[in-house]
């Protein structure tokens, strides 16, 4: 896999853990927004209703979780790979500004 696709599928793997950020934020900020709504409804049934939209809501937080420890274990694991494929050819990749990559003492 080239530098560059590593950088691009980086990039992308922080936006995506940027992006299940601000929707956890949301969802959260949702599922207390309900929780406050089904103790002020006196009709069980909305009550109830609404009861259960805050539990959807909190299992997709739950999901969002693991989906976020995925990606960063992913990441930890390609990033791991570029040390050790880095000793094994008997220096540290470099990054150019062209966005070539090289060994050390060879730029």
């Amino acid at each position: 896999m080239g530098k560059e696709s590593e950088q691009t599928l980086h990039e992308r793997a922080e936006k995506t853990l940027l992006a299940i950020k601000e929707f956890k934020r949301y969802l959260e900020d949702v599922e207390k927004e309900l929780s406050r709504m089904s103790k002020k409804f006196s009709n069980k049934e909305i009550a109830h209703g609404v009861g259960f939209a805050a539990t959807g809501i909190h299992e997709a937080l739950t999901y969002l979780a693991i989906v976020k420890k995925v990606i960063e274990k992913t990441e930890r694991m390609v990033a791991k790979k570029n040390i050790v494929s880095g000793d094994e050819t008997g220096g540290l990749v470099e990054n150019h500004p062209a966005g070539r990559a090289s060994l050390s003492g060879s730029a």
